[in-house]
């Protein structure tokens, strides 16, 4: 029978098929057998990657439930054991848990004391894989190997598959044959080509910037396992590009919140890159070199950062507004690989009210060092002032109007009283002796001011007052308010040389209402007292510097530098504050905040009685004019006077005639034996002793002198003093 050209082509083709079947059937199983196996590995490595980062958070936090997050490794069919090891090879987590005890392979051991590469060993029937768990601490710090994971994958499922492949070959290679030019097209089509195009288009994607998307699986065997890795690779690459982006976002999110001005420059000092803080400090300023107080400054930072690798100065620099600001710079050169600039990054913090603290405390510092010194002369001035207002006193009882002597004596005294009033506001101001503060009005005291400020001030500046009503009152000595004023006057007329106006203002002011925030609450507000002027003003510079003792802008002979250093001194003393504004050519206003009065005091009275009494008195001081006039004073009064010229003959008399003295007149700053060692020996030889101390420190200003006080001295009297100061202090004392 012969057969047709077709049917002999169909023949010839259909063996071509059979055999092309036949050795398609042998070499696709031999293909398959390995793409299986390196599917296996493909998939080992994988799981064992996958486990590893899910083992990764529960070691670092020591919980030790740690393949309960890797549910979907462990529940795979052809997963057969699944271990997690520390990074000494301990076992920590298992499953099957009773395999937990399972001890890894000695290839693996080794393998990884050299090594922290994924690792594998093929055995007869399964794969074991294994893998290290890595810690980063950062994106830019190197991993630390904190354990192990291993898997153990089966390949039965393999060997199964293969044969049932084999024995299907077989039995549809002639099916196949009948369809094979449709078939081979088809499922080249559906099975090859349209999953490898989806491949391929998220791939392209990815490669554009984009993220790869998840194909569809619409194939079994390579391509579908292809595809499944490529879909869970999708997926993780999504998942850290969130953590990526919530990262910046957190980033950015503390780069706009911290409180320093962060900035990036490119080469030439141009700011690329700058927080909120930034622009809030200094604007839209387009150079880092714009800021500082020359460009060269700048300049000069940069190249500095250059050679030191970083730079920290202090500088002055340019604010928003124009301010100037001091603050902390700091600039650091972003290097290349090859050593070559590529920018700077820096920081700027604001150091402005730190400094403005600092120079506060030094000149307070200052002050309380001029204070001691000065403090010190005037007790001596006292001491010398002491002879000079008693015995002049004793002179005017002795002499009477139209006596020769009676005008030098009466301007002696008047003289040595100021000269006391004079000493005791120099103890105030330097804050050793204690204030006169009584109940006063400022708006009292400032009427009683004008004629004395109209007689120091040209005629040419005016005098402007707008004094409030109901102002309440203070507790002040009227005395040192009036120097304020006075002072803040003079100082005005030194900034007018050309005439202009002087405003003097009283206002009350509440507690929670224009008060500065140095100054202490007070329960019943207080009371701002303005002067100011129309005078050249007050450089900035300056003003820092206005309350410092013997500071001074005028010229040599025409100025001590200590009108405002008291004016200061003053107010700090009465519990206020001073502060002021000025402009150049636009005059200075000085506000003062005086605390008002919690209570209303009276003076204390004294009755008329006679000074004169009886009775044995000691004087232990180591002036001897002191002591003389004490001796004529009380001696005038009828006392029997002791004296002794230090500490040790004093307590020596006292010893001997203990029980005829009354009382002890105790001076406090003695050479060799100071008043104190005095006071604590006549206290052990007589508990009851009656002393009186006196000194020319005040009560309040020198501690040894409150501290006696406390202890049982029974009166207190400041040099100098007149008679009937010390006499009436003696009767109390009795």
């Amino acid at each position: 029978m012969r057969l047709s050209l077709q049917a002999k082509l169909s023949i010839v083709i259909a063996v071509i098929i059979v055999l092309s079947s036949g050795i398609s059937t042998y070499l696709f199983t031999a293909a398959h057998s390995r793409s299986k196996k390196d599917g296996r590995v493909l998939r080992g490595m994988a799981l064992t990657h996958s486990l590893s980062k899910s083992a990764e958070e529960g070691l670092m936090n020591e919980n030790l439930d740690l393949l309960k997050k890797a549910s979907y490794v462990i529940k795979a069919p052809d997963v057969t054991l699944a271990q997690v090891y520390s990074d000494i090879w301990e076992a920590v987590d298992a499953y099957p848990f009773d395999k937990l005890k399972e001890l890894p392979a000695t290839e693996a051991i080794k393998h990884f004391g050299n090594d922290q590469s994924p690792f594998y060993i093929k055995n007869d029937d399964n794969y074991d894989f294994y893998s290290p768990v890595f810690f980063r601490a950062s994106e830019e710090a190197s991993p630390i190997t904190i354990g192990y994971v291993r898997i153990v994958l089966s390949t039965s499922d393999i060997h199964k598959e293969l044969r049932g492949m084999v024995i299907g070959n077989i039995t549809l290679s002639l099916i196949i044959a009948l369809f094979a030019v449709v078939s081979i097209h088809l499922l080249v089509g559906r099975i090859v080509i349209k999953p490898v195009m989806e491949l391929h288009k998220s791939v392209s994607k990815y490669k554009e910037g984009g993220l790869p998307e998840p194909v569809p699986v619409s194939a079994s065997g390579e391509i579908g396992e292809l595809a499944l890795e490529f879909n869970k690779m999708s997926r993780s690459i999504q998942e850290r590009n969130a953590k990526l982006v919530e990262s910046e976002h957190k980033i950015k999110s503390l780069f706009e919140r911290v409180e320093h001005a962060i900035f990036g420059l490119d080469r030439d000092g141009n700011i690329i890159e700058a927080n909120g803080k930034f622009t809030e400090m200094f604007g839209t300023v387009k150079n880092i070199c714009y800021l500082l107080q020359s460009e060269e400054k700048g300049r000069e930072c940069l190249f500095k950062s250059v050679h030191d690798k970083v730079v920290h100065v202090e500088e002055r620099v340019t604010g928003k507004h124009g301010n100037e600001l001091v603050v902390f710079l700091s600039i650091y050169p972003e290097i290349d690989g090859n050593g070559n600039i590529e920018g700077y990054d820096g920081y700027i913090l604001d150091a402005t009210e730190k400094k403005k603290l600092e120079e506060r405390l030094i000149r307070s510092q200052k002050m309380e060092a001029v204070g001691t010194l000065v403090g010190g002369m005037a007790h001596e001035f006292n001491n010398l002032l002491t002879a000079i207002l008693g015995y002049s006193e004793i002179m005017q009882s002795m002499t009477m109007e139209g006596d020769p002597y009676y005008k030098p004596v009466n301007i002696i005294h008047q003289a040595a009283r100021r000269g006391a009033d004079f000493g005791r506001k120099i103890l105030t101001i330097t804050r050793k002796e204690k204030i006169e503060s009584k109940p006063v009005n400022v708006n009292d005291i400032i009427n009683n001011s004008i004629d004395l400020l109209r007689r120091s001030l040209p005629k040419d500046i005016e005098i402007a007052l707008k004094l409030g009503n109901d102002i309440p009152q203070i507790k002040a000595d009227p005395s040192q308010i009036q120097q304020v004023i006075v002072n803040l006057a003079i100082n005005a007329r030194d900034a007018m040389p050309d005439g202009g106006k002087l405003f003097i203002e009283t206002s009350a002011v509440d507690s929670d209402m224009d008060v500065p925030g140095g100054l202490s609450s007070s329960e019943k507000g207080f009371v701002k007292l303005s002067v100011a002027d129309t005078g050249t003003g007050i450089e900035l510079e300056t003003q820092s510097k206005i309350f410092d003792p013997f500071f001074t802008t005028k010229d040599v002979g025409k100025g001590t530098g200590l009108g405002l250093y008291m004016v200061h001194t003053i107010v700090n003393n009465h519990g206020g504050y001073i502060n002021l504004y000025s402009e150049p050519l636009r005059g200075t206003q000085f506000n003062i905040y005086l605390p008002v009065s919690q209570v209303t005091e009276q003076e204390e009275q004294f009755d008329n009685e006679t000074l004169k009494g009886s009775g044995t008195i000691l004087v232990i001081d180591d002036e001897y004019d002191v002591r003389e006039l004490c001796k004529d004073m009380l001696g005038r009064l009828g006392y029997t006077i002791l004296l002794a010229d230090g500490g040790s003959a004093g307590i020596k008399i006292y010893r001997e005639r203990k029980d005829e003295i009354s009382v002890v007149i105790l001076d406090m700053i003695m050479p060799k034996m100071g008043g104190r060692e005095v006071f604590q020996t006549l206290k052990m030889i007589n508990p009851d002793v009656k002393v009186l101390i006196c000194s020319g420190f005040g009560q309040n200003g020198f501690a040894g002198i409150e501290e006696l006080m406390k202890t049982g001295a029974v009166e207190f009297v400041q040099k100098p003093f007149t008679l009937r100061k010390i006499g009436l202090a003696i009767k109390k004392a009795f």
